[in-house]
């Protein structure tokens, strides 16, 4: 039986910890045996702990591993030197490295397949030539999104990196996926409306839009909506805040994943990621956008970000504002709240996002 080894510096609950486990998931499903290893202490493993039922069903090892260059180093080569024809999915730079060098002290060879997950923009110069550095060390290295793509490629714009990166690994997207059969069951469309929500799902980062979600509770517009926050706990003093300014209209879910949620017809989901006025290139549809899509309900995200998906430009599924403008967000939600997405869109939508199209990519030249 092959084996699958899939490296993450952490399983705290974000894009990467949540991309990891769905390819694991997948490849359990595909007859694979799945080893998720770890670069940080088991008891900051929050997205595991909410998912062990479903991680121990798929007989899914998770392993806590050293995070030092030597230890690790040692770990990763004993851990897959007899393993034959390895599947190795790195999105953990560092464990790349080390996979690279344990490898050469092996007679088979195995293909490395690392995932860049953040906007070399959004790190700072030294960090930023730590990751080129590093990623060089990968047989085929991808990114989530065309933005991060274009990133990579504007940072190191310079003459002298211009000349590196002709001769370096090149970077080509590879589109997130998400495991389907860990969402819950998509909107009925038959079934009668009810308070339409508007759903904010994932950490409350101060980047993720708090106060634009204030001022858009302050819009008599939006008086018959409730507010569902599906959250993983820390709850901090503006969502205090933010909470109890809306009162009963707050649904508050804590330390669930979208797996609990029951998604209604009249639903919106909001992105209203703000990552600061120096960046100039963003990606609108994060993992938590793709699971909302993929049960119906639609979402508004910010403008200009979705050269990824462009399937989804100008479809019932997204629509894209600039969330300064308050109005504008309110007559989208309005308009996203009243629209009907018919089973067949939802299942077209479904099939395009699905973890299985990323996996067939990995699974190539093994």
């Amino acid at each position: 039986m092959q084996r699958a080894f899939i490296y993450v510096d952490n399983l705290g609950l974000g894009g990467f910890q949540r991309l990891a486990l769905d390819q694991a998931y997948a490849l359990s499903d595909k007859g694979l045996t799945v080893h998720i290893n770890v670069l940080s202490p088991a008891h900051t493993w929050v997205l595991a702990d909410l998912e062990k039922d479903l991680i121990d069903s798929k007989n899914i090892t998770v392993n806590e591993i050293p995070s030092s260059r030597f230890r690790l180093i040692k770990n990763t080569y004993l851990q897959i030197k007899s393993i034959k024809n390895p599947l190795i999915i790195s999105h953990s730079l560092r464990s790349t490295f080390a996979l690279r060098i344990s490898r050469l002290s092996r007679r088979e060879a195995y293909t490395i397949n690392t995932t860049i997950h953040q906007l070399p923009g959004l790190t700072d110069p030294v960090q930023r030539l730590k990751r080129f550095l590093y990623a060089q060390f990968s047989d085929r290295l991808f990114c989530f999104s065309g933005g991060v793509k274009l990133s990579w490629d504007n940072q190191f714009g310079n003459p002298i990196a211009t000349v590196l990166i002709r001769f370096t690994k090149q970077i080509s997207v590879l589109r997130n996926g998400i495991y389907l059969d860990r969402l819950p069951t998509p909107v009925n469309q038959a079934k009668e409306i009810r308070r339409p929500r508007i759903v904010f799902l994932g950490r409350l980062a101060f980047w993720k839009g708090l106060d634009t979600i204030k001022k858009l509770s302050e819009s008599k517009e939006l008086n018959d909506f409730d507010f569902m926050f599906i959250i993983p706990g820390s709850q901090n003093s503006i969502f205090e805040e933010l909470v109890k300014l809306l009162g009963n209209r707050a649904i508050v879910v804590e330390g669930k994943t979208v797996s609990s949620f029951v998604p209604m017809r009249g639903d919106v989901h909001i992105y209203p990621a703000n990552y600061g006025s120096e960046v100039k290139i963003v990606e609108s549809i994060s993992l938590n956008c793709l699971e909302m899509t993929a049960i119906g309900v639609p979402s508004v995200v910010s403008s200009d970000g979705m050269v990824t998906w462009p399937e989804f430009m100008n479809s019932k599924f997204f629509s894209e504002v600039n969330w300064a403008i308050i109005p504008d967000v309110i007559s989208q939600i309005l308009k996203l709240s009243s629209t009907n997405i018919e089973g067949s869109e939802i299942s077209e939508a479904r099939a395009l996002i699905s973890i299985e199209n990323q996996l067939q990519e990995l699974l190539k030249n093994k």
